[in-house]
């Protein structure tokens, strides 16, 4: 198989690094199978037949990501080492297979064990390994290709939950599960595990396409590139920056999953059908999708750490107008305002990691941050679907998640890129 990879990287008439790019964006369009929006569509017909609170699906949410913030760690030590092709083809059969199984399930126990498995393998590798496997073929155009990830897992969050409606309306929530499985285990599996190389140092090339490698005595290049900022797991912890960072994390990522999963409920309870709160879901994805690129595109004029407080902030417009909304148009414009400011955190914040830190200890690095933001993750439904179950209402959730990421925006305006000379003193 090494063989096989080696020789491809070479022949291919364009920079492989494209070729890891593509596989990447793959698992984007995949991955929100098992993201919180996702579910969301799932809550009232799921809820309706089973007779099962939000809470009760808000836990399996916090349980899922909670499980996948303790295998992150190590997870990612695995794929500064090994590589990210043969984890996310085990990801995404666990991912289908999960998906599959839902469509079967009788009792909160079922449901419980194979969301719980799906969500684990969603927060963490299908998080963690597609950005990494990027961050490592490229250095100056990693704004550029980060930025176009985050648009296609933008459209994938956008489409999945939208088609997944469809099948809903068609043929019932437990088809809709089985055909969204068999879909991840099509798309996902074969084409990891043929293709992806773990860094372009390993068959002999330099990052970005840069011309003139050197080899060693294995074969490979040495890694001219990108050393001058290469913490390692240690010296970064070491730094006020990454906890600053760390911080903004928890509270963003506690904003984006409880307003995501609990959306599209919110709507239908203000009178929209779920046709229409599906739309709303999808506009919020696409606006992810936009945001993307719109917030890289602001790079040249402002620093990593600005463009992203202006990206929270925008979270936090979109959850206050959205406690006012209440018909499909101002339900798409406070889902399209939150969801240009998530896709710029989103790509940004895999930016930032990468620039800050380097590449070598890319993924052990983020394995040990990733924690941090699940457990983000994992509160925001729980607030969420409690305060709907006590008050009846998501008025005040949407207002609590709207101080936190304008909280998060001031966290994230103070962290200055590390200096690693200082740590190393």
């Amino acid at each position: 198989m090494q063989n096989f990879t080696r020789g491809l990287a070479h022949k291919t008439p364009f920079y492989y690094g494209w070729v890891i790019f593509g596989l990447a964006g793959g698992m984007s369009l995949v991955a929100p199978v098992f993201a919180v929006a996702t579910l969301s569509i799932f809550i009232i017909p799921m809820g309706d037949e089973l007779g099962w609170s939000r809470t009760l699906f808000s836990g399996a949410v916090s349980i899922g990501g909670i499980v996948g913030a303790l295998i992150s760690p190590v997870l990612g030590r695995i794929i500064d080492r090994s590589g990210t092709g043969p984890i996310l083809a085990a990801s995404c059969i666990v991912v289908g297979l999960c998906a599959i199984n839902l469509a079967f399930i009788g009792g909160v126990v079922s449901f419980y064990i194979f969301y719980i498995i799906g969500r684990m393998t969603f927060s963490s590798p299908l998080q963690l390994a597609p950005s990494t496997a990027v961050s490592n073929w490229f250095v100056r155009r990693r704004a550029l290709v980060l930025a176009f990830i985050q648009f296609g897992q933008g459209v994938g969050l956008g489409l999945i939950p939208f088609f997944s409606q469809l099948f809903i309306g068609e043929w019932g929530w437990r088809t809709s599960w089985a055909i969204l499985g068999v879909f991840v285990l099509i798309i996902g599996v074969i084409p990891p595990l043929l293709l992806m190389i773990r860094r372009p140092e390993d068959v002999g090339l330099l990052p970005d396409g840069a011309e003139n490698p050197v080899p060693t005595a294995k074969g490979n290049v040495s890694n001219t590139l990108d050393l001058a900022n290469d913490f390692t797991l240690s010296e970064a912890l070491k730094t006020p920056t990454m906890w600053m960072v760390m911080g903004f994390t928890a509270l963003i990522f506690m904003v984006q999953a409880g307003t995501s999963l609990h959306q599209a409920p919110y709507y239908i309870g203000k009178g929209l059908t779920p046709t229409a709160a599906a739309s709303i879901v999808t506009t919020f994805a696409l606006g992810s999708a936009i945001g993307g690129l719109f917030w890289s595109a602001f790079l040249s004029r402002v620093s990593i750490r600005v463009a992203m407080g202006m990206a929270a902030v925008s979270m936090c417009l979109g959850d206050i107008l959205m406690v006012r909304a209440d018909t499909l148009v101002s339900g798409q414009i406070a889902g399209l305002v939150f969801g240009v400011g998530l896709g710029g955190v989103s790509s940004l914040l895999r930016l930032l990691w990468a620039n800050y830190y380097g590449r070598t200890n890319l993924g052990a690095i983020r394995g040990v941050s990733l924690p941090i933001q699940v457990g983000g993750q994992a509160s925001g439904p729980l607030i969420g679907g409690i305060i709907f179950d006590v008050t009846g209402s998501y008025r005040s959730a949407l207002l609590i998640f709207a101080f936190a990421a304008a909280m998060s925006s001031f966290l994230i305006f103070l962290a200055r890129p590390p200096d690693l000379s200082k740590v190393r003193k």
